[in-house]
């Protein structure tokens, strides 16, 4: 073993606080895994939180592994380390379950390389008995756990908490059985999918048609949801002043978002909306306030304010323009905030009404204005390109409007920050084709060219060839198993691999029709189908949609489900 890479993990170690050390012998082990750097990692606060869960249950324990970064991924090879823990660098290989948190498309490669730093073959059908079983959890898996169903033994579609609870049950009443009889088991728990037995179907033109359940496990896989949040942990137990938000404590108090925006997996398959308690803020001078929508929190306005007035240093994720108000600008500025992060999306009114985030110029400008009056001299504004019905005139309307914020708040530094809209699965768009590499690219130059020499705008874009290799792997099928392998093994992009295997990308990044089976249909969000094209064909025609009432309403499907018993 690598008597560098031993050190560098023991100083990543003496950076943090509420690290957990408990025995590995005698305990069902579990080896979390990130797929992207410590950096990242450790500022993921679902990945805290279920961290400190596993190792509160006696009988289990629970160590973290990240990617490496490249020089020591080099270090490995080199001195043939295998992959190992931060808490006690044993090898990953030598736990019982290696258990992925994935949140981002263009990490599946990072879980194949990962499995074969640790010395474990990537393909789910060549472990056996001697190798840990590989569960991966998450948005990702939650949505299209597909392209992944060759590489991970089973997937935790939904929430965590209580899904996490039941792995360690049954694999601690299970030790003694072989690893097909203790996958079936976990087969038969609600919101476990173990695509092993389950066999996608194509036709002779190599077309998907659909999946079947093989023998007695559910033809569906229904998503878990933690109704109760306040039964469990809104924050983890560790800092780090190494990570990318250094020195903060995370804190959740929203999950789920009611707004119903037609681009967003998140705001779809976390659903429904939930508010956690807040009682008082932990002890920690300084506190990230994590949530899809931190402001729709009841007691939003209520939490700043008594957080403002302890003198606690707090910041919150990306908020509404709607939810923007004088005081609660004021509030952030005074808790050390210095960047205000909006999200119009889009340039024009007209787009802004298709996506269902239907603010004006006017209402735009206003919350800019609100943040500009509380002393912010920094705004990052979020758009997208690419989104369905756009053209190159809602393309400029970014910069006009862009422009427009520049001429009223001459002291306000704007960053413009664009990304390429991604048709995911279980949204009103997932029928939605991926703008062409070539137009997108056209588009920032729009943008870009329109609002050189503006004083104080900076602009930064995401590459339209990482969104359409996003694309790819968010709306794959089993098929591209192979090509997330390749690509991990030859250290190439999964589009490149793609072509060296012949397999049509442009096959997964096509328009789909409404009635066409699709790869991830077997796995149930709960929100309906029904649902989803009312509001593609809503969308189409520029209607808005307005925000649940929670446990009330019945349109998408999704409380109807959470919340009819109690209502019986």
């Amino acid at each position: 073993m690598s008597r560098e890479l031993v050190e560098k993990a023991q100083q990543l170690l003496a950076c943090e606080k509420g690290t957990v050390r408990k025995p590995l012998e005698g305990r069902i082990r579990f080896a979390l895994a990130f797929p992207s750097t410590y950096k990242i990692g450790a500022a993921s606060l679902g990945y805290q939180i279920i961290y400190k869960m596993i190792n509160d249950i006696h009988y289990a324990v629970c160590e973290r592994v990240f990617l490496p970064d490249k020089t020591d991924i080099e270090e490995y090879n080199r001195t043939k380390t295998r992959l190992f823990t931060l808490e006690s660098q044993t090898p990953a290989a030598e736990f019982d379950v290696i258990a992925f948190s994935i949140s981002y498309e263009l990490d599946y490669i990072n879980i194949a390389k990962m499995l074969k730093l640790a010395g474990l073959p990537t393909a789910a059908t060549k472990r056996d008995e001697s190798h840990p079983l590989v569960i991966a959890g998450g948005v990702c898996a939650t949505f299209n756990p597909e392209p992944l169903a060759d590489i991970c033994d089973a997937f935790a579609i939904g929430d965590g908490e209580e899904l996490i609870r039941d792995i360690a049950s049954v694999l601690i009443e299970n030790r003694e059985i072989d690893r097909q009889s203790v996958l079936k088991t976990l087969a038969h728990v609600p919101g476990i999918y173990v695509p092993r037995f389950y066999e996608p179907i194509y036709d002779q033109t190599g077309a998907f048609c659909e999946i079947n359940a093989i023998g007695d496990v559910p033809k569906t896989v229904r998503k878990r949801i933690t109704k109760n949040l306040d039964s469990y942990p809104a924050d983890g137990e560790i800092v780090s002043s190494k990570s990318e938000f250094a020195g903060m404590k995370l804190v959740e108090i929203m999950r789920g978002c009611g707004r119903h925006c037609r681009f967003c997996v998140s705001g779809c398959i976390g659903l429904p909306p939930r508010a956690r308690k807040w009682d008082q803020p932990p002890d920690s001078a300084r506190i990230g306030l994590i949530g899809a929508s931190v402001l729709d929190h009841p007691n939003a306005r209520d939490i700043l304010e008594s957080m403002s007035r302890a003198g606690i240093e707090f910041s919150l994720s990306s908020i509404r323009l709607e939810t923007l108000t004088p005081d609660i600008a004021q509030y952030m500025h005074k808790a050390g905030q210095r960047t205000i992060t909006l999200a119009p999306e889009a340039g024009s009114y007209r787009l802004r009404k298709v996506i269902n985030k239907p603010a004006t110029d006017d209402e735009i400008i206003h919350a800019v204005g609100v943040a500009y009056e509380a002393g912010f001299k920094r705004v990052k504004l979020y758009f997208m390109i690419g989104l369905p019905t756009e053209t190159n005139e809602d393309a400029a309307a970014i910069a006009q409007l862009v422009s427009k914020l520049a001429g009223l708040y001459k002291k306000l530094a704007i960053n413009v920050s664009i990304s390429s809209f991604v048709p995911k699965p279980w949204t009103p768009f997932q029928w939605c084709a991926m703008t062409s590499r070539e137009t997108l690219k056209h588009r920032i130059d729009i943008i870009r060219s329109r609002l050189a020499g503006t004083n104080r705008v900076s602009i930064s874009a995401e590459s339209p060839r990482e969104a359409y290799e996003q694309a790819l792997l968010a709306r794959g099928d089993r098929r591209l198993g192979e090509v997330i392998i390749y690509a991990a093994d030859n250290d190439t992009s999964c589009t490149n691999a793609a072509a060296k295997l012949g397999v049509d990308t442009n096959n997964y990044v096509r328009s789909r029709a409404l009635d066409e089976a699709l790869p991830w249909e077997h796995i149930d969000p709960l929100v309906t189908k029904d649902y989803l094209i009312e509001e593609y064909k809503k969308a189409l025609n520029e209607i808005p949609t307005d925000a649940c009432v929670v446990e009330v309403c019945r349109r998408c499907g999704v409380c109807g489900e959470v919340y009819e018993p109690d209502l019986d």
